[in-house]
């Protein structure tokens, strides 16, 4: 049997279910492979988690390493997390190694030039643009490193069309639900919301919550239907919470949070939706290839949408006239909450698309087909 070793910079499992990584590996043992999955589960405590634990066939084999002290202290830590991650995925002696994002990417190349193990670069995000935003030397450290390991991949996949340009090629495997999945019926009580509920979900980050319930409260019997938690890494929830609830009590914005929400809820919430708005979630240089799941969510599950002006987003929802783009959301708001069969035909054009274009099932046949050329390429 084929064996593949799928390398994380991050935990698999805790404290969330990376559900892209988790929907790849359960694909490829369908499709007759053995995964590993070998991550760095960083910020977990090594005597409170598992080592190794299997789950619907996936194997898991963790390292730890603290990441504590300043910069140098950091730096060092990580080069020996890496270590230990390329000890352990040698051992194992992988035909293939699926590397996800560039912080593991080194792994799987100094395993390749010793081995000529081939390896697959599954790209998430523009990762050299992601550390610039917060040190203009590190993005740029890492976009000589992006540049000068692609060289050594075999087949790389990544989440749009605009980030595969930006990489030099690619397979694009949108992160998108099962259409098998969207078609469970969904019970909910609309969380308790009356009239028309319009729907964020997403970190809760304060500037953009502000203009969305102020955007609200200009739109006559709207409800506002608030999904998540602070960004990953923030603290003070209850506190933010606070003030957001008395902001949107001020403006006169009837809004509900529910705080963070299993993965399992997320169909509720969409059924609950009658639009949704989908947040920039990243910084301004980022969101031009940045395609948000919420977006295929929301046309998985018939919800007209409402984007900013972004390309990867803009493109589909514009091609798919799926949603409105716009940066004034009041008046995006007043147009669908106004407008019942606009909705409905906007939510219909969004499931077809997503049907025949966007859904789990099809990104998976792309990626076994990858797969398949790349061992029959190498038993030539």
């Amino acid at each position: 049997m084929t064996k593949i070793a799928m390398v994380l910079g991050h935990d698999l499992l805790i404290p969330n279910e990376d559900t892209r990584v988790y929907r790849e590996a359960l694909a490829l043992i369908k499709g007759g492979y053995e995964v590993t999955v070998f991550c760095w589960s960083r910020r977990l405590e090594k005597y409170d988690t598992k080592w190794e634990v299997e789950r619907d066939g996936i194997k898991v084999v963790r390292i730890f390493e603290d990441l504590k002290g300043g910069f140098f202290s950091k730096v060092k830590s990580f080069r020996k997390a890496l270590k230990k991650l390329e000890e352990k995925v040698a051992e194992y002696e992988p035909d293939i190694i699926h590397a996800h994002d560039l912080e593991v990417l080194d792994v799987a190349v100094n395993i390749k030039n010793k081995t000529g193990t081939k390896i697959i670069f599954d790209s998430h995000e523009d990762w050299p643009m992601m550390e610039s935003v917060q040190n203009w030397f590190i993005g740029k450290y890492y976009e000589r490193k992006q540049k000068k390991l692609i060289g050594k991949v075999d087949a790389m996949f990544t989440v749009s069309d605009e980030l595969a340009l930006r990489l030099g090629g690619g397979t694009v495997l949108y992160n998108s639900e099962l259409l098998e999945t969207v078609k469970e019926s969904v019970l909910h009580d609309r969380f308790g919301l009356d009239g028309i509920v319009a729907g964020y979900i997403g970190g809760l980050r304060k500037p953009i919550l502000e203009e969305i319930l102020d955007a609200a409260s200009k739109v006559n019997a709207l409800s506002v239907l608030i999904v998540g938690g602070p960004p990953k890494g923030h603290s003070g929830y209850t506190d933010m919470i606070s003030e957001l609830e008395e902001l949107a009590l001020e403006k006169g914005a009837n809004a509900k949070f529910t705080g963070p929400l299993p993965y399992s809820m997320m169909n509720e919430c969409y059924a609950a939706c009658d639009i949704l708005m989908v947040g920039h979630y990243v910084d301004e240089r980022m969101r031009g290839y940045a395609l948000p799941k919420k977006l295929l969510d929301a046309m998985a599950y018939k919800v007209p949408v409402i984007v900013g002006p972004y390309e990867a987003r803009q493109k589909i929802v514009e091609r798919y006239e799926c949603g409105l783009v716009t940066e004034d959301w009041a008046d995006a708001l007043t147009t669908l909450a106004n407008d019942k069969e606009l909705r409905k035909k906007m939510g219909e054009n969004g499931y077809k698309a997503f049907k025949m274009n966007y859904s789990w099932e099809l990104q998976e046949k792309k990626m076994l087909e990858v797969y398949d050329e790349m061992l029959k390429g190498e038993g030539q």
